[in-house]
């Protein structure tokens, strides 16, 4: 959790104006008491009015007016976030932290990790650094000041930097008006720790993870320095160090590696690791490899990191070859995924890609023991085409399937423009949840290119990412380095080539700037006091409100962000091409959700509440296009959701790396 709501030297009356004029219902911010030196007041809004409760430190815990004590001050203020209603006025009313207000990072340099205990930050200095190397964080047990942390010949020292509201200092030594200037100072000046070891800083360990609000600096920084350094600055570094910790894993591949197996893996060298791999249970156990697919199931429930990530489940695999359908779909059906999403074509420059694994339009085919019928197909966009199927298995009820192919990725490179594929995600990610919504068990989504690394680990790193962005607002902290070894370890080489890398980085950018010029556009009608209902801002009511009026926009406003989420702008409208004119029109409205041919009737769509859909709008916000449950129509005693999905066992130690050739 960011601790940007942490103000160090502000005041009462400061406090009071910044909370009024900037804030909104449930804005809060910590600071430190200038009545009681070494306490803290938190301050909330309620109304019209500001709310001042002392945070009591007895230099070890910290608690509010006698309450559940905590152990550091971000501890005690995530638990009042995430319980609402325990902090109450004095007549019994609640004061929820909703909405925190930010302060400015002391600086920009990626040597600042910002929040981080002293536990993480040695275990970072020693994993990732060598003697020489440092980093400065905040001090945990003293807010307000920091930690500069050094690795001096493999061991650890930690120096108190102090801040006294206008400059800096190093144990009453000299003082600087910026954490920059004493940094650089200290780095042509080396200090002397009490043993009379002499602590040079001369490489800095820079911070992968970062707040929203600090995106586009970040990618601006990696770009200049790719450039400045070229090839081995900015994007590289970061994704240089991924490659190396691949080479450190001890995950085996044994089974694919197996002859019965080696004729079912589109790439030799591409293989699935043994203790994720997706193992087809209703085979023919007599048959050497039988039980074999090249896909790994990400599940990221067992992991550290998992709280701060969503809890769904990711199956990815390979593009089909033609010895390798039939197991597809037996994969789809065992472990209950309802939604493929498809990420190349069939063929590319002159060459497969994926085999065709699905029957033409209005056509049936059987699959081993699995039958599919494909029910309808409609081009959402110039880049996208949805097809819904129907699969079924006798002495089990039918099930529907969606398959979303993406064709808008180039042959070689990445996409010159992340809207398209941000659109990808938000209509998969609507659907799922109103499938998930209707079941009582979870459907993993199935993603795969062709060699089911490259563009399938774009997809998915973007997916988690900007879940989390939903979730936690514009005041959440994404680390795009580690969230991508996070999925590697469950599949090699996910995410395969620098360019994709750097091609996250910059889809973040986008959506956070799409959120943010949809939250802007929402000021701007609030300044005419007029409802903002499915209203999209134009060049009409810009040159009327003029720029240079639009308020400024704290960038911590994070229940405002998922409250004015961006909408998909990209439905199918009346004149959007079917890809068959005998597609039954029935069809058409159960595989998008709504009736593309019928005008936006705001007393006909389905409200979607804030907590409905984690990408969607709500409802007193924008008008979100119907997306009904596309399971089947039928009476529940014809159709049933099958067996639950398997769980991956899990992960051992990491695992050995072998080179990957582009294959996307």
């Amino acid at each position: 959790m960011s601790r940007r709501w942490f103000h160090s030297h502000l005041n009462g009356m400061e406090t009071q104006r910044i909370l009024l004029d900037e804030g909104v219902e449930g804005s809060f911010l910590v600071r430190k008491s200038y009545s009681r030196k070494g306490q803290f007041v938190l301050s909330v809004r309620h109304g019209n009015k500001v709310n001042h409760i002392k945070i009591h430190n007895d230099g070890e815990l910290f608690d509010l007016n006698g309450g559940e004590k905590f152990n550091t001050l971000t501890n005690l203020v995530e638990h009042y976030m995430t319980h609402p209603r325990v902090l109450k006025e004095q007549g019994g009313i609640p004061l929820p932290l909703l909405i925190p207000i930010g302060s400015p990072e002391p600086t920009n340099e990626r040597w600042f990790h910002g929040q981080m205990s002293r536990k993480e930050a040695e275990y970072l200095i020693l994993e990732k650094g060598r003697p020489g190397s440092y980093l400065v964080r905040e001090s945990q047990s003293d807010p307000g000041n920091y930690v500069l942390t050094v690795n001096i010949d493999d061991k650890v020292a930690e120096i108190k930097i102090r801040f006294n509201g206008e400059k800096y200092d190093i144990g009453g030594g000299e003082e600087f008006l910026s954490l920059n200037d004493l940094m650089k100072y200290y780095s042509f000046n080396p200090m002397v720790d009490q043993n009379g070891s002499v602590m040079h800083l001369m490489n800095p360990v820079n911070v992968t993870r970062i707040s929203i609000a600090g995106i586009v600096d970040r990618v601006f920084k990696l770009e200049h320095q790719k450039y400045q350094h070229y090839p081995f600055g900015g994007f590289w570094e970061e994704f240089d160090v991924l490659q190396q910790w691949e080479t450190k894993r001890e995950s085996t591949k044994d089974v694919g590696f197996l002859p019965e197996n080696t004729s079912k893996n589109r790439y030799r060298n591409i293989l699935p690791y043994d203790h994720s791999r997706i193992i087809l249970k209703c085979c023919d156990k007599s048959l050497p490899g039988a039980d074999y697919i090249n896909a790994n199931m990400i599940k990221l429930e067992p992991f550290i990191l998992a709280e701060k990530y969503e809890t769904r489940n990711y199956i990815v695999t390979q593009g089909c070859l033609h010895n390798t359908v039939d197991d597809f779909w037996k994969m789809i059906w065992q472990e209950d995924s309802r939604i493929i999403v498809m990420i190349t074509k069939l063929f590319e420059k002159s060459k497969e890609k994926c085999m065709k694994y699905w029957p033409d339009l209005g056509q049936s085919c059987e699959y081993g023991k699995i039958t599919v019928e494909n029910l309808g197909e409609y081009a959402h966009q110039q880049d996208m085409v949805v097809r819904m199927f129907n699969i079924s298995l006798s002495n089990y009820r039918h099930r529907r399937v969606l398959q979303y192919h993406y064709t808008g990725w180039p042959d070689h490179g990445v996409p010159s423009d992340a809207g398209s594929l941000l659109d990808l995600q938000f209509v998969v990610n609507a659907r799922q949840f109103e499938i998930e919504a209707h079941s009582d068990v979870t459907h993993p989504l199935t993603v795969h290119c062709s060699a089911g690394i490259g563009r399938t680990g774009t997809f998915v790193v973007l997916d988690i990412l900007i879940g989390l962005i939903n979730r936690k607002g514009l005041d959440c902290e994404l680390d795009i380095q580690r969230t991508t070894h996070l999925v590697r370890s469950f599949r090699p080489g996910l995410v395969q080539s620098e360019a994709q890398y750097q091609f996250i980085y910059t889809a973040i950018n986008h959506y956070v700037q799409s959120v943010c010029s949809r939250i802007s556009a929402e000021k701007k009608i609030e300044m005419f006091g007029r409802e903002y209902l499915n209203i999209k801002y134009t060049d009409e009511l810009a040159t009327v409100v003029g720029e240079e009026n639009v308020p400024t926009l704290n960038p911590c406003t994070a229940q405002r962000v998922l409250k004015n989420a961006i909408t998909c702008n990209t439905y199918p409208t009346t004149d959007s091409p079917l890809v068959s004119p005998t597609l039954d029109k029935s069809n058409v409205v159960e595989l998008l959700g709504y009736d593309p041919g019928k005008p936006n009737d705001p007393s006909q769509a389905i409200v979607t509440t804030a907590n409905s859909c984690p990408n969607s709008p709500t409802s007193n916000v924008f008008e979100l296009h119907s997306y009904e449950n596309i399971t089947s129509p039928l009476p529940s005693s014809e159709c049933d959701i099958g067996p639950p999905p398997m769980e991956a066992p899990p992960p051992p130690p990491e695992a050995l790396f072998y080179d990957i050739n582009e294959m996307i």
